[in-house]
């Protein structure tokens, strides 16, 4: 039978007999290193947390851990990078919709779903918590974020010229309000709060089509 082995993206098949490669035994270490430090930024907070303690945590001697990460800011940059990948997949989805307030109903959700059933709703406020006084991490945290605005402020503004919403204000505005929106109830993990998600997507579509003001919405075929 062909093994498993584990690297930052899922799981790859090695035919029979077949050794990791060095490249492969790297990526299935960092991901070990990766899902310990989540372990111990979510159980001790991110100042809290030692690289000793992560050491512990994985199994690994200090010495080793720091030819792979030298500080928790490169972790929390590594963890980062990952979501960022993750989050690259979901938004093409996103940008196929035409209809841009199913578009970001469903990219809000998915969003939501995606904090909640992979418990990564702590985790992600103590690193949003960290970037408010770590320069590092914020710098971190604001890459991926302009990413994703520059990305949806295109879709949505396409979606003004086009004539088929007329939000009460500009992008400017709009856009980090309904991320904000977003981002706060995923942070808060809604769903583990007794929120039902059908119930969720009801009101988020609500909030989405009053912020918008759809003056028409696009054809489907």
């Amino acid at each position: 039978m062909d093994d498993l082995v584990e690297n930052s993206y899922g799981p790859i098949e090695l035919a029979e007999g077949q050794a990791p490669t060095r490249a492969e035994r790297r990526e299935q270490q960092t991901q070990r290193i990766l899902d310990a430090a989540k372990a111990c930024f979510i159980r001790s907070g991110f100042k809290g947390a030692s690289m000793q303690e992560i050491c512990a945590e994985v199994g690994m001697s200090p010495g080793a851990l720091y030819r792979y990460f030298p500080s928790k800011e490169a972790i929390v940059e590594a963890i980062c990078e990952a979501d960022r990948r993750e989050d690259a997949v979901l938004f093409a989805k996103v940008l196929q919709e035409p209809d841009v307030v199913e578009g970001l109903v469903f990219g809000a959700m998915a969003h939501i779903r995606h904090m909640h059933e992979d418990d990564n709703a702590k985790l992600f406020a103590e690193i949003c918590s960290e970037a408010m006084r770590n320069p590092a991490v914020e710098t971190t945290c604001m890459k991926n974020m302009v990413e994703v605005q520059t990305m949806f402020a295109n879709y949505i503004g396409s979606a003004v010229e086009r004539g088929e919403i007329d939000p009460p204000v500009g992008l400017d505005v709009l856009l980090p309000t309904l991320m904000s929106i977003a981002h706060g109830m995923a942070l808060n993990d809604m769903p583990a709060m007794g929120v039902p998600l059908d119930q969720l997507e009801v009101l988020l579509r609500a909030m989405v089509v009053g912020m918008l003001r759809p003056t028409r919405r696009p054809e489907t075929v």
